[in-house]
């Protein structure tokens, strides 16, 4: 880096010749001369000023939408074989080979549990089968004698 005090972008923005030479095109009478070549500690630092912008737009973005939107919960699946262990449940599910795990959601009353289990679809081509999956959740009280139903039919 040159010893004087000016930007790191000057030869950049100028069309001067570099410190060393500008005093020989003053006396050659030439008012400006072709760019001097950028070096390559300015390339780099402006390619990693654009990279940080990026970057905080793409935060930005994602904050607003998780904001905004909030999460998406998923699409509710159909679930099957339902284990009941004291306030626990797990239960199996076909996957979607395109879909991640959503919220799994529990609804308590007095009659009934209201288990739904939800599938996000992933925005991506997909071709490889399915898979079964199993989830757990915990209860505030023990199953007992109250009905285990599958929200999935009933969109809750």
């Amino acid at each position: 880096m040159r010893g004087d005090d000016t930007s790191l972008f000057e030869d950049l923005l100028t069309h001067d010749h570099p410190a060393g030479d500008r005093a020989a095109a003053e006396a050659d009478g030439a008012a400006t001369a072709p760019v001097a070549p950028a070096g390559r500690r300015q390339w780099l630092v402006l390619v990693g000023a654009v990279v940080l912008l990026l970057g905080s737009l793409a935060g930005g973005v994602a904050a607003v939408r998780a904001a905004v939107g909030g999460e998406d919960p998923g699409t509710p699946v159909a679930w099957r074989d339902a284990v009941v262990d004291g306030s626990s449940v797990t239960v199996t599910w076909d996957a979607s080979p395109c879909a991640d795990e959503g919220v799994t959601s529990v609804e308590e009353s007095a009659d009934e549990v209201v288990l739904v289990v939800r599938e996000v679809p992933r925005p991506a081509l997909c071709s490889s089968p399915g898979q079964v999956r199993q989830t757990t959740v915990e209860l505030d009280e023990p199953v007992g004698d109250r009905t285990l139903v599958d929200g999935s039919t009933a969109a809750r």
